[in-house]
């Protein structure tokens, strides 16, 4: 089952102009959608235009435009859950035009904070 979900997220973004990833990442949670989520690993992906990740199970995307990103943080917590590591954090402008966050466990987490800022400041 994760074999052919993770097939079709690469799929999903073969002609995409990736700088970061894929990358496996665990999924803290989507604050929007309150504490009761659980975690999910999926691939965690950087464009110029998007921090996208793709969940295996439930099977859910994720499309955070860079243009709508204005907090990146690294907490060792995200909706009450933690393995005492730093995530990566973002907080943006979601669909509804609502204040959100989403949080991952990401292997090289300097590089990904240090590639999104600098997209940030462009």
């Amino acid at each position: 089952m994760f074999k052919k979900r993770k097939y079709a997220i690469l799929e999903n973004m073969r002609d995409q102009s990736i700088l970061l990833g894929p990358v496996s990442a665990n999924n803290y949670g989507q604050e929007s959608k309150g504490k009761g989520q659980a975690r999910g690993m999926g691939l965690l992906f950087l464009t110029e235009k998007e921090v996208y990740f793709g969940m295996y199970v439930p099977k859910k995307d994720f499309h955070i435009l860079i243009d709508h990103i204005h907090g990146i943080s690294t907490p060792k917590w995200h909706l009450g859950k933690t393995k005492s590591k730093p995530l990566l954090k973002l907080t943006f402008t979601n669909n509804e035009g609502e204040p959100d966050s989403l949080a991952w466990q990401v292997k090289n987490l300097d590089l990904w904070v240090n590639t999104i800022k600098d997209l940030l400041k462009k």
